[in-house]
């Protein structure tokens, strides 16, 4: 099955596979050279590399390995610098196509890397977690992240295509598969009322990755991404920054703790809780509908409360989020399940309570 992403010259698809035997015919017809790197971790690569390696060099392909540390940290100006000098070192002349083999962190590093090297060298996503294969590999948003924020270098580099082997899904541990679903929930929650009362309903169906049940998900979770990037590639009206829903406080959540606290995900779900929670508080959402919210991240195991972080950390770190316009942080909200808006026009006081809520320790 493939997904379109249409963007005129930089159009790709977003393909569903149960293996890696689909893609050197797929690589083939985008027209790549053959000749790369995979950029990944050393534990993923013993894991899963020796199929993907074995597919792609039986159809012809000459290929080189990277390893990353496994870290939040490797999403840095300092490791990019690191492989990319390693490509300058090793690399011939030859144009290469670099591979971006692991979850959201190495996919954003793999699309900088290929964004600035030589001013541009075509990549290719393998997203091996649940996460990026719903959200972060697809959509060409790459960079790396400051310690004052998330994100804060980066470039819109669209991919060739983005691989979702979901056979590598399997061996996730519980922690990676809750850390996904929040990104599924945030689908639902901003478009798709139906799968979010799916995961309300069947909560530990989508915890075992059964199957079905992750095709469902990822397919409908992609549809969605493909969409909004088709009609808003870089962010320039308002329907990309819905993909943001929960990603103000969380990003900050995560820059206040230096990355090391909550998976992308979990600081995320919090983030959900505290934008539904200002939905309410501004007039806009009926309090049940945010006790839904909560409810779903408790049945899947997700956090909806901050503790043990300090608040004042938070409150800088949300000035310096991209997302900070005007002087006022910019909002995702829901008006209900499956429909939101973005707004900068949210009292300070509800911040305040929103912040003395959900980030409870001083």
């Amino acid at each position: 099955m493939n997904i379109p992403v249409r963007l005129s010259e930089r159009s790709y698809a977003i393909h569903l596979e149960p293996s890696y035997r689909a893609l050197p015919a797929l690589l083939a017809r985008a027209q790549l050279p053959r000749h790369g790197w995979i950029i990944s971790h050393r534990r993923l690569l013993r894991q899963h590399g020796r199929e993907l390696l074995q597919s792609l060099r039986h159809a012809g392909w000459t290929l080189e390995t990277i390893s990353v540390p496994e870290s939040e940290s490797s999403k840095s100006l300092v490791t990019a610098q690191q492989v990319i000098q390693q490509l300058a070192r090793q690399a011939t002349m030859r144009i290469p196509v670099l591979f971006a083999f692991g979850g959201g962190v190495i996919g954003d590093l793999t699309g900088f890397v290929a964004a600035t090297y030589r001013r541009g060298v075509p990549y290719v996503q393998l997203p091996t977690t649940l996460l990026a294969q719903v959200d972060s590999a697809i959509g060409g948003k790459v960079g790396v992240d400051l310690p004052q924020g998330k994100n804060l270098v980066g470039a819109f580099y669209q991919p060739r295509l983005v691989y979702n082997n979901l056979s590598v899904l399997h061996t996730l541990p519980l922690r990676q598969r809750q850390s996904g679903l929040a990104e599924v929930i945030k689908y639902g929650a901003i478009a798709a009322p139906a799968m979010f009362h799916f995961l309300e309903r069947q909560p530990q169906d989508a915890l075992a990755l059964e199957d079905r049940v992750l095709r469902y998900l990822i397919e409908h979770s992609c549809r969605i991404k493909a969409h909004v990037v088709t009609r808003d590639e870089r962010e320039q009206g308002s329907l990309r920054a819905h993909l943001n829903f929960g990603h103000t406080l969380g990003h900050a959540l995560e820059a206040a703790t230096h990355y090391a606290r909550w998976t992308h995900g979990e600081a995320i779900a919090i983030g959900m809780c505290a934008a539904a929670f200002l939905s309410v508080q501004t007039g806009r959402l009926p309090a049940r509908e945010s006790a839904r919210i909560e409810q779903v991240m408790h049945a899947l195991g997700l956090p909806t409360r901050a503790h043990g972080v300090s608040r004042a950390a938070v409150q800088r770190a949300l000035r310096y989020d991209k997302k900070f316009i005007h002087g006022r942080p910019r909002w995702v909200l829901l008006t209900q399940i499956g429909k939101v808006i973005v707004t900068e026009q949210v009292p300070a006081v509800a911040v305040e309570a929103m912040l003395r809520r959900y980030v409870p320790s001083a």
